[in-house]
């Protein structure tokens, strides 16, 4: 089991100014085709930015760019092959919608909640259709936390999120919008990104009524990074074909380099341009982040970007200690560091019946800092 060491803090800036016209990137794109998608055309055909490729679970995938698609003879990936360029002035454009026509918006543009995993946003605003007896949240945090997109928000796209807020409360006019936007004294401490950790905290929520909140649809959650992409398509008419990769280095003695390093990419694009731009120190790389085991590969087989798996990505100088698991020495570090206080320490004593799953968020934290290496969060996996 791998984990890199645990930095005392994270840079959490990004570029203050986004260039709206989009560039032109030649080359070749790879889309992932899970077990199971419905694919939406004979392959091989020539498709435009934004056309439906493949549906999965209820969710859409687009075409990244203008070009021709071929489907691989294993049929598990979409080859895209560039042959036209486009540009757009994304530009804001107030646009009114009611809430069937948002609901049109966010299947067109096959936008997700990247708060609710696996959920279509489509799907998710349906679930509220006719329920007037719930509350809506907006968090300045995203469950992963890896850019502040709030500063994004409020910075570059303040007119789109003005008008947004007011959508909401035009098309659920009954329904309290409760937005922790603009509150200088909330700052991002992890897991403040997770929803149901959020509202714990927020609102003072016990845990377990927090997740019943989220579960049982009294609450609809709508975090930083997924308003950010709403307001790209409902106001400067961009799908979800794009997202940001948040790119950390990590020293020889287990320290992370805090410059803020970030790229807005394309669905399927190539990463193979981050170990040509970035010190040929950095052999070793992981999709994964602090507070989980590190799958670690070379460098230089990065593969194709996918805008619903990766969102940052950690290099490393040297392969991080392995951390092999010893005998619990009974320090009750699981129990000071968890959040929620859901005794991690029985469940590793084999007393599950006095480990508070209900209360657990599945944040990592036990596992990061247990100095006997044990990976208590894959245990909690197996009994939540």
């Amino acid at each position: 089991m791998l984990f890199p060491r645990l930095p005392r803090a994270f840079a959490r800036k990004f570029h203050k100014t986004e260039n709206k016209k989009e560039r032109t990137i030649q080359g070749q794109f790879l889309i992932p085709v899970p077990a199971g998608s419905v694919i939406s055309e004979s392959y091989p055909t020539r498709v435009t930015h934004g056309q439906v490729m493949l549906s999965h679970n209820g969710t859409k995938v687009l075409a990244p760019v203008n070009g021709v698609a071929t489907l691989t003879a294993d049929q598990k990936f979409f080859q895209i092959k560039q042959d036209g360029s486009w540009s757009t002035n994304s530009i804001y454009q107030f646009q009114s919608y009611d809430f069937s026509t948002l609901i049109d918006a966010f299947d067109e543009g096959a936008l997700a909640s990247l708060d609710i995993q696996d959920m279509p946003l489509k799907d998710y605003f349906l679930k509220y259709k006719s329920n007037s007896n719930f509350q809506i949240v907006l968090s300045p945090f995203s469950r992963y936390q890896h850019l502040d997109f709030e500063e994004m928000i409020l910075t570059s796209m303040k007119e789109a999120y003005v008008s947004f807020i007011e959508l909401l409360k035009t098309i659920f006019p009954k329904v309290e919008v409760t937005n922790f936007f603009e509150i200088p004294t909330l700052k991002f401490e992890h897991p403040n990104g997770i929803p149901e950790y959020f509202l714990h905290k927020q609102f003072q929520w016990d845990v377990t009524r927090a997740k019943k909140a989220v579960q049982s649809n009294a609450v609809l959650y709508l975090g930083a990074e997924t308003i950010y992409h709403i307001l790209r398509k409902l106001y400067f008419g961009e799908p979800f074909t794009k997202r940001h990769l948040a790119v950390f280095l990590v020293d020889r003695k287990g320290r992370m380099d805090l410059e803020p390093r970030q790229f807005f990419l394309t669905n399927g694009q190539s990463l193979a341009f981050i170990p040509n731009n970035m010190d040929k120190r950095y052999k070793i790389a992981s999709f994964d982040t602090v507070f989980e085991a590190i799958q670690p590969m070379d460098v230089n087989s990065l593969g194709y970007f996918n805008i619903y798996d990766h969102y940052s990505i950690t290099l490393y100088e040297k392969l991080p200690a392995v951390r092999k698991e010893f005998s619990c020495i009974d320090c009750m570090e699981c129990n000071h560091y968890c959040p929620t206080q859901t005794n991690p320490f029985q469940l590793i004593k084999g007393k599950i019946e006095e480990f508070d799953k209900d209360k657990c968020v599945s944040c990592g934290i036990c596992t990061v800092y247990c100095p006997s290496g044990i990976d208590i969060r894959k245990r909690i996996e197996e009994v939540v």
